[in-house]
């Protein structure tokens, strides 16, 4: 009877492991290493773009990241959307191709629409490749804004902000980094302020996480 219990506990522990696994990726640079243009501001407005798909200048790292058409928005009439229901810890994610920042500011619009586990909208920035960068992100559920480096795919935060993060409604999300400091701006409010040397340059990109759908939009970074 013991030797029974035992086993069960040890199946269950193995289920319980196995389902905490991330969902596998693919480790990408997304593409060449394009230097950014000193005063030069980058767009994305995604009003251009198919609908039903994923824009061309993006690297899909993981999630169903889709154009839509978004009826609140008449001036912009089309977002980004992640609608990939997946686990924690996994973290949908699309990193713009070949363009690379050294000091920028980078600035989306994001809401953050549904999720059980998360309703999460985030910006990386400085990245290396898709499990190397920096992350700022809002999450509506846990009503706080969040600065973390991932190294090897491994995340850690370094900074945070409590505040409110209102589920269904459009905010701005922002982030600067100069040299080792690094400011993230929350509906244009400066809410953290950090000191980092991790990464000096690399790529830009959209984030979520587990069960996330949300919606972006005006994604614009400018190299400084």
């Amino acid at each position: 009877m013991k030797n029974s219990s035992w086993l069960l506990m040890l199946v269950i522990t193995l289920l319980g492991t196995a389902c905490s696994k991330p969902t596998p990726t693919t480790l990408t640079t997304a593409g060449s290493e394009t230097l950014a243009e000193k005063g030069k501001t980058y767009r994305w407005s995604f009003d251009d773009a198919a609908t039903g798909q994923t824009p061309n200048a993006f690297v899909s790292v993981l999630g169903q990241w889709k154009v839509q058409a978004e009826p609140t928005l008449p001036s912009t009439p089309n977002v980004i959307r992640q609608l990939g229901s997946f686990g924690d810890p996994d973290f949908p994610r699309i990193i713009v191709k070949d363009l690379t920042f050294t000091d920028l500011t980078v600035r989306v619009r994001c809401r953050p629409e549904k999720g059980s586990t998360d309703e999460a909208c985030g910006l990386m920035f400085r990245l290396k490749d898709s499990d190397n960068y920096y992350v700022t992100r809002a999450n509506a559920l846990e009503a706080n804004v969040r600065l973390y480096h991932v190294v090897a795919g491994d995340r850690r935060q370094f900074a945070s902000a409590d505040l409110p993060v209102t589920s269904g409604a459009w905010h701005t999300l922002e982030a600067s980094a100069h040299g080792s400091s690094i400011v993230v701006r929350w509906d244009d409010a400066q809410v953290i302020k950090a000191t980092d040397a991790t990464f000096q340059r690399g790529k830009i990109g959209l984030w979520t996480k587990a069960d996330s759908v949300t919606a972006f939009d005006d994604l614009e970074a400018t190299a400084e």
